[in-house]
């Protein structure tokens, strides 16, 4: 039974429904089990040997019965958008009545398919029709309105939701509030003259440090560093500490760190800090410091390289910041040395797997961190029942604003300095996402990475150690052969699974790869790493 023969029975009470019919003039008729028809027209019921005392109910809902039969005679709905084909259909709800004084509900299913394979699948319990349009003088007008919406699902690009099925858009949230905000921001100085003020000399030192870190950074890691980095450096100079923020830093780099810690739960780490005042001329402490005996052949002073450098990070990764939970960090991931980096993120503590982030650039990276930040605490700002609970996502909220007015003043401060480009590796990556590395950008003729080399989401345990051999076996001879893609993607699987049985031949294939494929900086970047990879801490700069 559909929607609209179970809203009638319902009316019908003891007199049974026995079909829903269209008449020769295109009215929906009901046939009743007991004798008699009910013609729905638009404007009024017209019982045929039906007494009105039998259907009083059915009555009382008079026209806009049959408002709710043409809304609901538009579906299913089909529609066909290239190669898929969304369908969109209305089931009874489950959570609600089907009818309630708001109108009427229903669950809308949306599904995708591809020919016969289903791709998407949602489903959620809506109003699809309120009682106050059933109501309306211009109920046509807006089922016109609908049925202009429905055309158009077939050339849209974004996704279709159950809220589609709605005759009417679902009312916008109240938009989130803070009235003191303009009195806050007075305050700490966010006026666009003062902001400019502020903003050009910091930035101008950031970016006037940026030739002497690129020449350090290439000295030390044989690798080009983006620009963009000194945008990142130039918002570690804000205004005074967030307001009760834990951490109450003095003036300098750390007074950033607080704000990007209150709006984003990021701290400027690793090579973001050496912008800061001496940041260049920091020392690294020496190896007796880090460990509590210092094993044979790693004594004397640490390598810069080490900085920032968790246990399961791969040699292509380089931090450049530092996150609110589970070993959260962000770098720089490197492709190839002769090219620029894109941006990468991995929970050392968690899975410690790498994941190419979204955005690239560091410039638009802060960009869609912020908006996104801002969009998640404005909604918890709306969720938010009470004074208490507000007080977080509002404190949030305007970190978050403060953090977006820099960064904006900064961009624009930093468009009107010529700039070179930054060519990223143009190298196809591949489909799957090898454990260990996001997807690799493979080297043209360097060969293929076979199936079975585990992807993200592998457990450490899904191979067992005869076949980790066999593939060894097998890596070395396409690296003999001079094919270095299956052991570069094998040697970051390995390096990753750190198995204490496979360790020095793990390291070992890493390497020759690195070498066949002339990636001496990431060769360079391993050797340190293994040396010193059971450090108890990643901070081997001196404070």
């Amino acid at each position: 039974m559909d929607i609209f023969e179970t809203l009638i029975q319902s009316l019908l009470g003891p007199a049974n429904l026995e079909s829903v019919t269209i008449s020769e003039e295109g009215h929906p008729t009901l046939r009743l089990a007991s004798g008699g028809e009910v013609i729905l027209e638009p404007e009024c019921l017209t019982l045929v040997d039906v007494d009105d005392t039998a259907v009083p109910e059915l009555c009382a809902f008079g026209p806009k019965l049959r408002k709710i039969h043409d809304y609901l005679a538009r579906f299913t709905t089909y529609v066909e958008r290239g190669e898929e084909q969304v369908r969109i259909s209305l089931h009874l709800p489950e959570t609600h009545p089907l009818w309630t004084d708001e109108g009427l509900w229903a669950r809308v299913w949306v599904t995708r398919f591809k020919g016969d394979e289903l791709h998407w699948g949602m489903e959620q319990e809506n109003l699809v029709v309120a009682s106050a349009a059933l109501d309306a003088e211009d109920w046509g007008a807006r089922l016109e309105a609908f049925d202009a919406r429905r055309a158009q699902w077939g050339q849209r690009s974004d996704e279709l939701y159950a809220e589609e099925a709605c005759l009417e858009p679902p009312a916008p949230p109240k938009a989130a509030e803070d009235e003191g905000w303009e009195a806050f921001a007075e305050e700490i100085g966010l006026s666009p003259e003062t902001l400019a003020a502020r903003v050009a000399p910091i930035a101008e030192a950031a970016f006037d440090t940026l030739a002497a870190v690129r020449a350090r950074y290439e000295q030390v890691y044989g690798l080009k560093l983006p620009s963009g980095i000194a945008s990142l450096a130039a918002l570690g100079e804000l205004p005074e500490n967030p307001p009760e923020h834990y951490v109450q830093p003095p003036a300098g780099q750390q007074r950033g760190n607080a704000w990007l810690d209150a709006a984003l739960s990021m701290r400027t780490a690793g090579i973001a800090e050496w912008f800061a005042p001496g940041g260049l001329s920091r020392e690294v402490h020496d190896a007796s410091v880090m460990y509590d005996e210092v094993p044979p052949g790693r004594q004397g002073p640490l390598d810069p390289r080490l900085d920032m450098r968790y246990r399961a990070d791969a040699p292509q990764l380089v931090s450049f910041l530092s996150g609110g939970s589970d070993g959260l960090h962000w770098g720089f991931w490197y492709d190839s040395p002769d090219h620029f980096p894109v941006i990468a993120h991995n929970y050392a503590r968690d899975s410690a797997e790498t994941w190419l982030d979204t955005e690239s650039q560091i410039v638009a990276f802060l960009r869609n961190k912020i908006a996104d930040g801002i969009l998640e605490a404005q909604q918890e700002l709306m969720d938010a029942e009470d004074a208490e609970s507000r007080k977080y996502p509002l404190e949030r909220w305007r970190a978050l604003r403060v953090v977006a007015a820099h960064r904006e003043a900064i961009e624009a401060w930093a468009s009107r300095r010529a700039s070179d480009d930054e060519p990223s590796c143009p190298w196809p990556r591949t489909q799957g996402y090898p454990a260990g590395s996001p997807r690799l950008a493979l080297q043209p003729g360097s060969g293929t990475v076979p199936a079975h080399v585990p992807n993200f989401g592998a457990s450490r345990n899904d191979a067992s150690m005869e076949e980790r051999k066999a593939w060894l076996e097998e890596a070395r001879r396409e690296l003999a052969e001079g094919r270095a893609a299956y052991a570069h993607a094998l040697g970051l699987y390995l390096h990753w699974l750190d198995a204490d049985e496979l360790r020095e031949e793990a390291g070992a294939l890493l390497l020759h790869a690195y070498e066949a494929l002339g990636f001496r900086a990431f060769a360079g970047i391993l050797k340190v790493h293994l040396l010193h990879r059971d450090l108890d801490s990643v901070g081997v700069f001196k404070t």
